[in-house]
């Protein structure tokens, strides 16, 4: 196994100096980081993680937060996927990836609290946006840097990934208006303050001006209740645009599916 002395050895510089140089310290020249990050590629150097955190004041460590959601949610196979491709990015990267989430806001700002306090985590992922978010606010207290998800409430020096969800949802509409040619399609979406769904929704009325909308509770079981008896009440709508689709899950979007077949609108 190649370590720093190795290291330091081939390239003629003392230990501390290769320390700094494969740490980005500022301390040490561009030209000397470039080399001595060259010679230990070469040689095949892996870094030892568990001592650096214990050497340094910030983990090498990537907080991914997650809104909260129940532990049977339809919503977790959707996580687990962006969990898989935010890990391969951060593994190429020589990062390790940990998430904080919780059925409840109390629990997942705990987790984040815990990170910062015991995990010595300064890097965060936020899959999602609210507006006066206290987990936010944890983390600038302690000059955690943060990517968002989404646009962010408060656009303040935040570093974020802007999906456009007007676009997404003007462009989801039209498709599926123009493919299967509706006349009445229903926006779902949550009773959640969510900017995405907000945004999308005005994408849907892009699309479709007179377009109706329905507010969904979170529970997979009344989403059912309420989705069936607002079927019966208007038995003029043909298709249905989701706001996201793991919103809905696979039973509930099977109920639809048989609700319209059986009342002869597919």
């Amino acid at each position: 196994m190649v370590t720093i002395q190795d290291i330091a050895n081939k390239s003629g510089v003392a230990i501390s100096t290769v320390s700094r140089a494969l740490a980005d310290s500022p301390k040490i020249s561009v030209k000397t980081k470039e080399r001595i990050k060259k010679i230990a590629q070469d040689m095949g150097y892996t870094p030892n993680f568990a001592a650096r955190n214990l050497t340094q004041s910030e983990s090498n460590t990537v907080g991914v937060v997650l809104q909260p959601q129940a532990a049977d949610s339809a919503e977790n196979d959707f996580a687990m996927q962006l969990l898989f491709g935010i890990n391969s990015q951060l593994v190429a990267r020589q990062y390790l990836l940990t998430t904080a989430t919780g059925s409840t806001w109390s629990e997942v700002y705990n987790a984040v609290k815990m990170m910062v306090e015991a995990g010595q985590v300064r890097r965060f992922i936020l899959l999602y946006t609210v507006e006066n978010d206290p987990i936010s606010e944890l983390l600038r207290e302690n000059n955690a840097r943060v990517v968002v998800t989404g646009e962010p409430e408060q656009a303040n020096d935040v570093l974020y990934v802007d999906n456009d969800n007007r676009r997404a949802g003007e462009e989801a509409t039209r498709q599926l208006v123009d493919q299967f040619n509706l006349k009445a399609p229903l926006f779902v979406r949550t009773l959640a303050d969510w900017r995405y769904e907000r945004n999308r929704e005005i994408g849907f009325h892009l699309a479709q001006p007179e377009g109706q909308v329905l507010s969904l509770p979170i529970d997979f079981q009344a989403q059912k209740q309420v989705l069936k008896h607002y079927f019966e009440l208007h038995p003029e709508i043909d298709g249905i645009v989701a706001s996201a689709l793991i919103l809905i899950n696979v039973e509930i979007f099977l109920n639809i599916f048989f609700f319209l077949s059986l009342n002869g609108r597919l």
